[in-house]
């Protein structure tokens, strides 16, 4: 704009000399907004053309670097099968068709082919040590059976991953980590208990605190059973209750199973079978409630056989019928080992996550193979098993600074068990406690078997 000023201003003396005032003065006007236009118009678009050309180039690099160039690709490719085709006048050798990269983590390679998926698996180990890289697996469509697909690992998933309340779901979901693929999630509706299993720093409690964490920003109504008289969960202490003796425990268990029941009746009277059509259709709002089992062994702990049997029943009634209520358990092991708890809680908690083990039988046991004992040692990464198997790096937690909204669970206990939470603890005042009783006994390790479940 300045400089559009000087020039008129030059212009206008030209004009006063030469006393032609019209033309020049017209003449100079146009001169200096053509030349001003110009000038400003280059100043902001130069800054574009050069980003675009920045973007181009440094992205073609990119790709250079992630993908194997489609000559090079498809000439491997058509080399790989050429014995086995020569024995087959039918067989076309493999022709890719198009290369996506699904995340930061993974790209995917479709060819069609007319070799069987088997004999693509077979060549697997030849293909990463071409391409210098891992094949995470090998699809075949199961619409197209001639089309296949390569999952291939391009970059290491990353080692730590902070949690931040932008990655919290908007539904019934709780978000575990990422994998090469994205999120990895538990969705309530379809898996409604979990059981964590990992040893002692693996961030197994980590994991925990997190799915806390978005239960009560869920304003969901929750429950935390933990015999270490929940310590290594501080920062919730104002916001749930915590029960680690067994006379209480015993009391909410059979509290949620009392309310399965009754909410069941209510769904029958209003024609649904699951909490949000029931929400849905009536004005009495059902909240979801999720109990913590920070270790499940410890929980079972006990010689007192009347009080086991509550226990075993209890739980294994919620893992069969809370399902469509909205009643969840999650429940954390520190090692499985062998078989006491029975097949009716084993298969109705299908959604599994398993830390590294050293031996291989920990991880049979939960995921029905031994892929967890290959983990890399670094916290917080698991293996996720629900209707696939996920390595994943979990959310690493820090506690926020902003409050929970207070917690409804302990309305809803018997009155016993609301006069026994009111107790407080000397030595920690900020813990919650129960009354002590007689029956905190302890005898053998609980061990697990999970080895029903398919694989």
């Amino acid at each position: 704009m300045l400089s559009m000023i000087f020039r008129l201003f030059l212009c206008a003396i030209m004009a006063r000399k030469k006393r032609k005032y019209v033309p020049y003065l017209l003449a100079g006007i146009i001169i200096a907004v053509f030349i001003t236009w110009a000038f400003e118009t280059a100043v902001l678009i130069l800054p574009f053309i050069v980003g675009l050309l920045w973007f181009f180039f440094t992205g073609y690099i990119y790709y250079r670097e992630e993908i194997v160039p489609d000559a090079e690709f498809r000439e491997y490719f058509q080399k790989l099968f050429e014995a086995e085709n020569q024995n087959n006048p039918h067989a076309k050798q493999p022709q890719l068709l198009s290369s996506e990269k699904i995340s930061p983590f993974i790209m995917s390679y479709k060819f069609q082919s007319s070799n069987p998926l088997e004999l693509w698996n077979k060549k697997k180990g030849y293909i990463e040590m071409h391409l210098n890289k891992k094949v995470i697996y090998i699809k075949q469509n199961a619409n197209n059976p001639q089309e296949i697909t390569l999952y291939v690992q391009i970059q290491p998933l990353i080692t730590q991953i902070m949690w931040e309340d932008q990655y919290r779901s908007d539904g019934d979901i709780f978000r575990i980590g990422i994998s090469i693929f994205g999120y990895v999630e538990m969705n309530l509706e379809k898996d409604p208990h979990a059981f964590v299993a990992g040893e002692t720093g693996s961030g197994k409690s980590n994991i925990l605190k997190c799915m806390i964490h978005q239960a009560l920003r869920n304003h969901y109504d929750v429950v935390l059973i933990d015999f270490k008289r929940g310590v290594s969960f501080a920062e919730f202490n104002n916001a749930i209750t915590v029960y680690y003796e067994y006379s209480a425990t015993v009391e909410v268990l059979k509290s949620m199973v009392n309310e399965t029941k009754a909410r069941l009746d209510k769904f029958r009277e209003k024609g649904v079978d699951n909490l949000r059509d029931y929400n849905m259709r009536t004005l009495n709002f059902l909240n979801r409630k999720v109990i913590f089992i920070d270790e499940l062994a410890e929980l079972l702990r006990t010689k007192d056989k009347e009080t086991a049997g509550v226990l075993y029943e209890s739980i294994e009634t919620l893992t069969r019928l809370s399902r469509a209520v909205g009643i969840h358990l999650i429940m954390g092991i520190q090692r499985p080992d062998s078989t006491v708890i029975s097949g009716q809680i084993k298969n109705n908690v299908s959604f599994r996550m398993c830390g590294r083990f050293v031996d291989r039988e920990p991880s049979r046991i939960v995921l029905g193979s031994d892929i967890a004992s290959t983990l890399p040692n670094i916290k917080g990464r698991f293996i996720v098993k629900e209707d696939t198997t996920h390595e994943v790096q979990c959310f690493y937690f820090q506690p926020s600074d902003l409050p929970y909204p207070q917690s409804n669970s302990v309305k809803s206990l018997p009155k016993k068990a609301q006069e026994e939470t009111k107790i407080m603890d000397t030595e920690n005042p900020k813990i919650k406690r129960t009354s002590k009783t007689t029956i905190e006994k302890q005898v053998t390790e609980i061990e697990f078997d999970f080895s029903d479940l398919k694989k």
